[in-house]
Protein backbone atom coordinates (compact mmCIF):
# COMPACT_ATOMS: atom_id res chain seq x y z
CA UNK A 1 0.00 0.00 0.00
CA UNK A 2 0.79 3.72 -0.62
CA UNK A 3 1.35 5.96 2.09
CA UNK A 4 -2.10 8.09 0.52
CA UNK A 5 -3.90 4.58 0.52
CA UNK A 6 -2.60 3.95 4.26
CA UNK A 7 -3.76 7.97 5.38
CA UNK A 8 -7.02 6.95 3.43
CA UNK A 9 -7.73 3.92 4.93
CA UNK A 10 -6.78 5.17 8.78
CA UNK A 11 -9.91 7.99 7.77
CA UNK A 12 -12.11 5.26 6.64
CA UNK A 13 -11.49 2.09 8.41
CA UNK A 14 -14.66 0.92 10.82
CA UNK A 15 -14.07 -0.08 14.18
CA UNK A 16 -17.62 -1.50 14.33
CA UNK A 17 -16.91 -3.24 11.04
CA UNK A 18 -13.38 -5.28 12.52
CA UNK A 19 -13.36 -8.85 13.59
CA UNK A 20 -11.18 -8.69 16.04
CA UNK A 21 -13.17 -5.50 18.09
CA UNK A 22 -16.15 -7.97 17.22
CA UNK A 23 -14.56 -10.92 18.66
CA UNK A 24 -13.73 -9.57 21.60
CA UNK A 25 -17.28 -7.86 22.14
CA UNK A 26 -18.43 -11.22 21.99
CA UNK A 27 -15.73 -12.76 24.29
CA UNK A 28 -16.41 -10.42 27.39
CA UNK A 29 -20.19 -11.29 26.77
CA UNK A 30 -19.61 -14.49 26.09
CA UNK A 31 -17.54 -14.56 29.88
CA UNK A 32 -20.30 -12.63 31.30
CA UNK A 33 -23.31 -15.06 30.39
CA UNK A 34 -21.74 -17.97 31.60
CA UNK A 35 -20.98 -16.42 34.99
CA UNK A 36 -24.64 -15.51 35.46
CA UNK A 37 -25.73 -18.29 34.44
CA UNK A 38 -23.72 -20.91 35.56
CA UNK A 39 -24.02 -18.99 38.76
CA UNK A 40 -20.17 -19.42 39.39
CA UNK A 41 -16.76 -18.17 38.97
CA UNK A 42 -14.28 -20.48 39.91
CA UNK A 43 -14.60 -23.22 37.01
CA UNK A 44 -13.60 -20.84 33.89
CA UNK A 45 -14.55 -21.58 30.18
CA UNK A 46 -11.65 -23.64 29.31
CA UNK A 47 -11.94 -25.58 32.46
CA UNK A 48 -15.41 -26.09 31.83
CA UNK A 49 -14.08 -27.44 28.00
CA UNK A 50 -11.51 -29.51 29.18
CA UNK A 51 -14.25 -31.53 31.88
CA UNK A 52 -17.11 -31.57 29.06
CA UNK A 53 -14.23 -33.35 26.85
CA UNK A 54 -12.80 -35.43 29.24
CA UNK A 55 -16.83 -36.71 30.34
CA UNK A 56 -17.50 -37.76 26.44
CA UNK A 57 -14.39 -38.81 25.98
CA UNK A 58 -12.92 -40.21 29.00
CA UNK A 59 -9.03 -41.00 29.75
CA UNK A 60 -6.82 -38.84 26.95
CA UNK A 61 -3.04 -38.04 26.99
CA UNK A 62 -2.32 -34.24 27.00
CA UNK A 63 -1.64 -34.45 23.19
CA UNK A 64 -4.66 -35.48 22.79
CA UNK A 65 -6.61 -33.35 25.23
CA UNK A 66 -5.03 -30.66 23.50
CA UNK A 67 -6.03 -30.75 20.29
CA UNK A 68 -9.53 -31.22 21.52
CA UNK A 69 -9.70 -28.38 23.12
CA UNK A 70 -7.38 -26.31 20.85
CA UNK A 71 -4.96 -25.24 23.35
CA UNK A 72 -1.75 -25.84 23.34
CA UNK A 73 0.48 -28.26 25.86
CA UNK A 74 2.23 -25.74 28.29
CA UNK A 75 -0.88 -23.72 28.89
CA UNK A 76 -3.23 -26.61 29.19
CA UNK A 77 -0.21 -28.57 31.36
CA UNK A 78 -0.67 -25.25 34.15
CA UNK A 79 -4.15 -25.83 34.03
CA UNK A 80 -4.46 -29.68 33.96
CA UNK A 81 -2.04 -28.70 37.54
CA UNK A 82 -4.53 -27.04 39.02
CA UNK A 83 -7.25 -28.89 37.75
CA UNK A 84 -5.09 -32.03 39.68
CA UNK A 85 -5.27 -30.05 42.80
CA UNK A 86 -8.47 -29.29 43.02
CA UNK A 87 -9.28 -33.16 42.42
CA UNK A 88 -11.41 -32.11 39.09
CA UNK A 89 -9.42 -34.65 37.25
CA UNK A 90 -6.52 -37.40 37.79
CA UNK A 91 -3.72 -37.45 36.17
CA UNK A 92 -1.27 -40.79 35.37
CA UNK A 93 2.14 -41.45 33.55
CA UNK A 94 1.56 -43.05 30.01
CA UNK A 95 2.80 -46.53 30.07
CA UNK A 96 3.14 -46.24 26.53
CA UNK A 97 5.43 -42.74 27.10
CA UNK A 98 7.32 -42.35 29.97
CA UNK A 99 6.75 -38.80 29.00
CA UNK A 100 3.32 -38.06 28.40
CA UNK A 101 0.58 -38.48 30.91
CA UNK A 102 -2.78 -39.63 30.58
CA UNK A 103 -6.09 -38.00 31.81
CA UNK A 104 -9.64 -38.41 33.05
CA UNK A 105 -12.41 -36.69 35.37
CA UNK A 106 -12.92 -37.72 38.41
CA UNK A 107 -16.04 -38.43 40.29
CA UNK A 108 -15.76 -34.79 41.98
CA UNK A 109 -15.29 -33.18 38.33
CA UNK A 110 -18.48 -35.07 36.87
CA UNK A 111 -20.37 -33.45 39.73
CA UNK A 112 -19.18 -30.00 39.06
CA UNK A 113 -19.51 -30.26 35.45
CA UNK A 114 -23.59 -31.46 35.60
CA UNK A 115 -23.57 -28.55 37.79
CA UNK A 116 -22.31 -26.13 34.82
CA UNK A 117 -23.88 -27.81 32.04
CA UNK A 118 -27.38 -26.26 32.68
CA UNK A 119 -26.17 -22.59 32.66
CA UNK A 120 -23.82 -23.49 29.77
CA UNK A 121 -26.89 -24.29 27.30
CA UNK A 122 -28.60 -21.41 28.34
CA UNK A 123 -26.05 -18.87 27.58
CA UNK A 124 -25.41 -20.52 24.57
CA UNK A 125 -29.63 -20.20 23.74
CA UNK A 126 -29.62 -16.72 25.39
CA UNK A 127 -26.23 -15.76 23.12
CA UNK A 128 -27.39 -17.13 19.57
CA UNK A 129 -31.27 -15.86 20.83
CA UNK A 130 -31.07 -12.85 17.97
CA UNK A 131 -30.34 -15.45 14.79
CA UNK A 132 -32.76 -17.72 13.08
CA UNK A 133 -31.81 -21.47 13.09
CA UNK A 134 -29.96 -21.51 10.17
CA UNK A 135 -28.35 -18.34 10.78
CA UNK A 136 -27.09 -20.35 13.70
CA UNK A 137 -25.52 -22.97 11.87
CA UNK A 138 -24.19 -20.80 9.34
CA UNK A 139 -22.24 -18.82 12.48
CA UNK A 140 -21.01 -21.88 13.88
CA UNK A 141 -19.53 -23.09 10.43
CA UNK A 142 -18.15 -19.52 9.65
CA UNK A 143 -16.58 -19.19 12.97
CA UNK A 144 -14.88 -22.92 12.58
CA UNK A 145 -13.49 -21.52 9.47
CA UNK A 146 -12.07 -18.94 11.06
CA UNK A 147 -10.62 -20.77 13.94
CA UNK A 148 -9.42 -23.19 11.28
CA UNK A 149 -10.89 -25.82 13.67
CA UNK A 150 -11.60 -29.13 13.20
CA UNK A 151 -13.77 -31.72 15.35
Amino acid sequence: MTAAQIEQAARTLRLSDGVGFLVRIIDTRVRALYERLTRQDAITPRQFGILLTLNQRETLTLTELARHVSMDRSTLSEMIARMTKRKLISKTENGADARSAKVAITAEGKAVLLKLVEGALNQQRELMEPLTKSERARLVQNLKLLARYEE
